[in-house]
């Protein structure tokens, strides 16, 4: 006659859920469970916050370079050419580079307003020499006022001498 041998009693992996051991009492499965202390799941750190964007002002020059610098207050979001909120927000521009692209696109559409495209780009390329920034939008408006005023000029003297 042979007798079966079992295991001694305790903490045995679950077989069914991945992590959980469950309490084998010599002779059965018990309903008692308990976490695996051996397979806890890695937990990852959380992904590092981007780095608040400042501006470095240098205040020393030495012959290896610039030191002592401060940190300056955190450029505001959309005002750096990388940012691609600054190609879609007009951020850091002045009003007069906003208004002669606004006015150079429905140009496209109003040709009439061509002219005052073209006078708000000057005045908007006049203003970013002085520091401001915009001369993209400027140069639109100027680019664009030129052509629709040319092509209206042109559609309305064959116009009239028709």
């Amino acid at each position: 006659m042979s007798t079966l041998q079992y295991p001694p009693a305790g903490w045995y992996d679950d077989g069914h859920t991945k992590g959980v051991l469950r309490w084998f009492d010599g002779a059965e499965w018990t309903e008692r469970t308990a976490p695996d202390p051996a397979a806890q799941v890695a937990v990852l750190p959380p992904p590092p916050l981007p780095a608040p964007r400042v501006a470095v002002v240098p205040t020393q020059r030495t012959p290896a370079g610039l030191t002592g610098a401060t940190m300056a207050p955190p450029l505001p979001a959309g005002s750096s050419p990388s940012d691609p909120l600054h190609w879609m927000i007009p951020i850091g521009r002045s009003w007069q580079a906003i208004t002669a692209g606004y006015v150079g696109l429905v140009a496209l559409v109003v040709w009439p307003l061509g002219p005052i495209a073209i006078a708000f780009g000057l005045w908007a390329m006049a203003r970013a020499r002085q520091g401001g920034h915009g001369r993209g939008r400027a140069v639109f408006a100027i680019v664009v006022g030129t052509a629709v005023t040319v092509l209206g000029a042109y559609l309305l003297t064959a116009y009239v001498l028709r």
